[in-house]
């Protein structure tokens, strides 16, 4: 039996079959040099990235005054059971002063507060009791016009009774959103420095 098929049929299927087989290894190597690509280059923009050599640093608030936490009978132990005064005295600088908050932290699982004391008739207090603190917000009388400086002046004076002996911690830093401030008459806020008071209950 003869072959009939055309020798320029076989020519054709063979070219094709090439061809073909060609367009398939181009689509493979093209599939793979697209994914070591990044995607930036696909859209023909380049991204640059520049990260900062130096940490940015938040401007610190005004620090300006002093808060100090004492103990009325001086020294830093108590008896248990005995009433204890602590006074919160402030030095305002340069600066007149028509407002004030003190943020007093202390264990209150330990001190039982019986009273708090306001050192300054031009003020106005108010106080809340927190969870863990005590605030005190405190107002210039609107009857008071002289200008008011605070130099080593009590503001406040809290009595406590201890209920357990051991070594305690009065702190008037920040809690939360409530910070320790002084305020002027222009309404500029400044940030007095304190320090810890520790007190031993004996």
């Amino acid at each position: 039996m003869e072959n009939n098929t055309p020798p320029h049929t076989i020519y054709t299927r063979t070219m094709l079959l090439i061809l073909a087989v060609v367009l398939l290894l181009a689509s493979v190597v093209g599939y793979f040099v697209s994914r070591k690509l990044p995607s930036n280059q696909n859209s023909g923009t380049t991204e640059v990235h520049i990260s900062p050599t130096i940490a940015p640093t938040l401007i610190p608030y005004p620090t300006q005054g002093l808060f100090v936490i004492s103990m009325r009978n001086g020294g830093g132990s108590a008896q248990l059971g005995q009433p204890i005064i602590i006074d919160i005295i402030a030095t305002s600088s340069k600066d007149t002063v028509a407002g004030f908050d003190a943020i007093l932290s202390y264990d209150k699982t330990v001190f039982e507060r019986q009273s708090v004391q306001n050192r300054v008739d031009s003020f106005r207090i108010f106080t809340y009791d927190r969870s863990n603190h005590l605030s005190v917000s405190a107002t210039k009388n609107l009857s008071i016009t002289e200008p008011i400086r605070f130099a080593n002046t009590p503001l406040l004076s809290l009595t406590f009774v201890a209920k357990k002996k051991g070594t305690y911690t009065f702190s008037l830093k920040s809690v939360g959103n409530e910070s320790s401030k002084l305020v002027n008459e222009s309404a500029q806020v400044t940030y007095p420095e304190s320090k810890d008071f520790r007190l031993e209950i004996k």
